[in-house]
């Protein structure tokens, strides 16, 4: 079975993982081969540093709530992940006032297509 991933706008490959804030949990999910085969990894509870950052990888741009800033002492727990193979004008974030939600929509021939990453306590 080829691991080259099918690009094609029809398919989207998405991984959900709750991390419950373990930095060896997102380490090994990040360097696993498996990594690169997905478009979006929506986190739950992921390892949160003392500068209120998480870790990622090459492969991914790092989408964080959008209360990360207007309410810095609230702590993120949702992190999406988004494929770099995505060409960053066919989807943006959409603002949530939440620590816990991240929104962003995709576009294309497609239509448009909203993912919501939601940690419920």
């Amino acid at each position: 079975m080829s691991e080259q991933r099918d690009n094609s706008p029809t398919r989207l490959c998405i991984w959900q993982q709750n991390l419950n804030t373990s930095l060896i949990t997102q380490h090994s999910l990040l360097n696993s081969p498996i990594a690169r085969n997905w478009d979006i990894v929506a986190l739950q509870e992921p390892h949160i540093n003392s500068m209120k950052n998480t870790i990622s990888s090459p492969y991914f741009h790092a989408v964080y709530p959008t209360t990360r800033f207007s309410s810095p002492e609230l702590t993120s727990h949702a992190v999406t992940l988004i494929s770099k193979s995505f060409n960053t004008n066919s989807w943006q974030q959409l603002a949530f006032p939440s620590p816990d939600v991240v929104v962003i929509q995709l576009c294309g021939p497609f239509g448009r297509c909203t993912i919501f990453n939601i940690y419920n306590d």
